[in-house]
């Protein structure tokens, strides 16, 4: 991948998603961080089955951009902190009476927030727009994300970007991936 590029959708996509985060620390009760971006070419199994990612993810929120051509972002992270995580977004008392499901549903609508946050930033770096899909959440081993996500043989230039999101001496791993058909991830423009 040409190095322009690259450096076109790290800059962009960083500048998305520190923006992001800052306002969800300052309108939340965690401490949402961005730690890292990377841009790299594979399949979407690689992705995925990365070795050094902290944690192996088992749960994804999914969420489509139909635009020309048409992408996917996706929030990995372990379902063990989903309660962690949506209580960095919300206190309990925001919500009322807690059922069972709300940290899930609580998840649901970071991954939309975030997601919808770096597909912005992509965009904007393609000089396009395109309308998101409603999120879509899925747990499982990584062969069944892999599927989910529509794992084949293609090859994507991938955006990942890293963060953590604490709270009370805890904190949790998360990982954003965009996968970009490379003909679309060309079209990345510095500035």
């Amino acid at each position: 991948m040409d190095s322009k590029i690259e450096e076109a959708l790290k800059l962009q996509t960083a500048a998305g998603l520190e923006k992001c985060l800052r306002k969800l620390t300052l309108v939340s009760p965690g401490d949402w961080r961005l730690t890292g971006v990377r841009v790299f070419s594979g399949q979407v199994r690689e992705a995925v089955r990365r070795k050094d990612r902290k944690t192996p993810p088992g749960a994804v929120i999914r969420v489509k951009i139909k635009g020309e051509p048409p992408f996917i972002t996706a929030l990995l992270f372990d379902p063990a902190d989903t309660g962690h995580i949506s209580g960095c977004f919300a206190e309990g008392a925001f919500y009322g009476p807690l059922s069972k499901d709300q940290p899930e549903v609580t998840i649901i609508e970071i991954g939309n927030i975030v997601l919808n946050a770096m597909a912005n930033s992509l965009l904007k770096a393609l000089r396009k727009t395109a309308i998101p899909s409603v999120p879509a959440y899925f747990k499982g081993d990584p062969g069944a994300m892999e599927a989910w996500l529509g794992a084949g043989p293609d090859v994507f230039t991938t955006i990942s970007v890293a963060f953590t999101v604490g709270r009370e001496g805890r904190s949790a791993d998360i990982e954003l991936l965009a996968f970009l058909p490379p003909s679309l991830a060309a079209q990345a423009l510095p500035g």
